[in-house]
């Protein structure tokens, strides 16, 4: 039996109603590191029947491996860690010392920074998910290529 809240819970569209109410859900099915890595957690738990994106995460003396779920806007996450909501974490791939790309971005009013988790093996900057670093802050981007290069802008002009 899963320890995993969200492969056992009978009603989903309670779940997903506010990202649904914008007219569409978007689900990642495709993820990958800086070097290519597959980041689909195929495995492990599943959030309404889907595959997590996984990392290893260490804040401070904490490291452990988290699953996020694939639905862009869903802040729904498993881990056995005891992460503290607020602090800054590192961002691996899972299993190795490989952080994820940071992207010269400007940083979330707490200070976080931005990571790459690629849609595509091409490991197009203008095809990612960006991540906070700030453990509980769940402003992800889904940038597209236009919207990367109008933040690289922005941060010059900084």
């Amino acid at each position: 039996m899963s320890d995993n809240p969200f492969e056992t819970r009978a009603d989903t569209t309670t779940r997903l109603q506010a990202l649904n109410e914008q007219g569409y859900v978007i689900v990642v099915t495709r993820a990958f590191g800086p070097n290519g890595e597959d980041l689909m957690d195929y495995e492990g738990p599943k959030f309404s029947g889907e595959p997590g994106v996984r990392l290893r995460v260490r804040q401070g003396d904490i490291d452990g491996h988290v699953s996020l779920s694939p639905y862009y806007g869903d802040p729904s996450k498993f881990t056995e860690s005891p992460f503290v909501d607020g602090v800054k974490c590192e961002l691996f791939i899972a299993g190795t010392d490989t952080p994820l790309d940071r992207l010269p971005i400007p940083p979330s009013k707490d200070g976080g920074e931005y990571f790459a988790i690629y849609l595509t093996e091409k490991l197009d900057e203008g095809e990612l998910v960006a991540i906070n670093d700030v453990w509980g802050n769940y402003g992800s981007q889904l940038l597209s290529e236009n919207e990367i290069l109008s933040l690289y802008a922005d941060a010059e002009d900084e």
